[in-house]
């Protein structure tokens, strides 16, 4: 499940980056940058979720990130309830997740994503 998560979260983060200046400069934007732009933000609520129980951020920390991840989406074109609608989804179905795993379960899944994220973004950073 993680694996998938990290997976998906890299994929949406490259596309943003590479299809977000093309939008920009077409009227009328990419013609999947809302579908684009929903499924960002359903797996934002995701990781918010994943990082509620898994720790390491405040609260006040988690609601910054959702504001700054919000006005980036609704720069291309995703409105605030578009947004928030997607990002509820994401964060619902991941709290359903955890919730059917045990306290160990979900220690280990936290310890595999911070590796997965480690690994990933060292990976990137060079």
């Amino acid at each position: 499940m993680l694996k998938s998560i990290l997976t998906r979260l890299l994929a949406a983060s490259i596309a943003i980056a590479a299809f977000g200046p093309l939008h920009a400069q077409t009227s009328g934007g990419a013609p999947n940058m809302a579908q684009m732009g929903n499924q960002v933000a359903t797996f934002s609520g995701s990781m918010h979720a994943a990082a509620e129980v898994c720790g390491g951020y405040t609260k006040d920390q988690l609601a910054d990130m959702k504001a700054k991840q919000k006005q980036q989406m609704t720069k291309m074109g995703l409105t605030a309830q578009e947004f928030d609608t997607a990002f509820d989804t994401g964060k619902k179905k991941t709290d359903e997740r955890w919730d059917t795993m045990s306290k160990a379960e979900q220690k280990s899944a936290c310890e595999e994503l911070r590796q997965q994220m480690s690994q990933a973004f060292n990976g990137m950073i060079k």
